[in-house]
């Protein structure tokens, strides 16, 4: 059952991602499902993270009709490279999400100029290097919304003690 409320709160995430916010913020880069989903990537086993990733890329496949999985194909890669920066790497688990996050942006947005590359966009360099870096501002700004949600819900423990509790 905890499964299905995270794939569930995903759903309704990029749902919110890909209607609402585009439509109230269309210049900004809003993406608080792939945070949710590095969030999630430090309680759950690898298994269903990459599982997680791949339903992410398909609802928001399906919601904004792109035909061959491209959110689909960026998620679960930038979800598999993510995975690789390791708990225990750090000591700390708000700095692991963090740069697992980063990763993940950043891979993206590679993986993006790819395709778009093989889809005949040659000039990508200086777009690349925007985007990328408004991704990145913009997810480590909700990174430390959730974040600071978290730490006001859970008053009386530590924010690494709430993010690395198992469900």
């Amino acid at each position: 059952m905890k499964y299905f409320w995270t794939l569930l709160a995903l759903t309704g995430l990029v749902i919110v991602q890909s209607t609402l916010l585009a439509a109230l913020f269309p210049r900004l880069p809003l993406a608080p499902a792939l945070v949710f989903l590095m969030l999630a990537s430090l309680r759950f086993e690898r298994g269903f993270f990459l599982i997680a990733a791949l339903w992410t890329g398909l609802v928001q496949d399906i919601l904004l009709g792109e035909f061959f999985g491209f959110f689909m194909l960026l998620n679960f890669n930038s979800a598999v490279w993510a995975w690789e920066i390791r708990k225990e790497w750090l000591d700390n688990l708000v700095l692991t999400g963090g740069l697992r996050l980063i990763a993940a942006t950043l891979l993206q947005e590679v993986f993006a100029a790819f395709i778009f590359y093989i889809r005949g966009i040659t000039d990508l360099a200086g777009t690349l290097q925007i985007n990328a870096g408004k991704d990145l501002l913009f997810n480590l700004l909700v990174y430390a919304v959730f974040l600071l949600a978290l730490k006001i819900r859970h008053r009386g423990s530590k924010l690494e003690a709430v993010l690395g509790a198992k469900l």
